[in-house]
């Protein structure tokens, strides 16, 4: 759902600049909406409990996602700190964008864009619906998955 909601308010962006105008009140709705949407929000294991992060974008060289946090409401920038985390160390949110790497067994999903809607306890999975309706669902670990940033053109 993260994944058309996303692209769906995308879409009415565009959309609303060129009708209403860049500066038009429902256009910087959509805008905050759209903001919003593209926050890559997960949770970590503190000594203090589960707290929420911003995921920032995925470190290549040292294949590892950069995150920000904790994140309180209100924000308290002086106590939040970016550091690089395993995806074994993050727990992704339903919704959260990913795309798939490293499969063997199920090679033609590495690529594939999806986003996540739950969590097997049993076996450490996530359940990862993809955006080509093709694509049957799959349980995904979590060393397969990593957190999209920014969304593949659609086809």
């Amino acid at each position: 759902h993260g994944l058309e909601c996303e692209r769906l308010l995308n879409k009415l962006v565009i959309i609303s600049r060129r009708v209403h105008g860049p500066g038009h009140q429902i256009t910087c709705h959509l805008e905050i909406g759209l903001d919003l949407c593209r926050k890559r929000r997960v949770v970590m294991m503190t000594n203090d409990g589960m707290k929420e992060y911003q995921a920032l974008h995925f470190d290549e060289e040292e294949g590892r996602h950069v995150v920000n946090g904790p994140i309180s409401n209100p924000r308290k920038p002086d106590e939040e700190e970016i550091m690089t985390v395993a995806i074994n160390d993050i727990i992704l949110i339903q919704g959260s964008p990913v795309i798939c790497h490293g499969l063997k067994n199920a090679a033609h999903l590495n690529g594939k864009v999806g986003d996540t809607r739950s969590f097997d306890n049993k076996t450490g999975r996530y359940g990862v619906h993809f955006e080509d309706k093709s694509l049957k669902s799959a349980l995904v670990k979590p060393e397969n998955l990593r957190i999209s940033f920014d969304l593949p053109d659609e086809k």
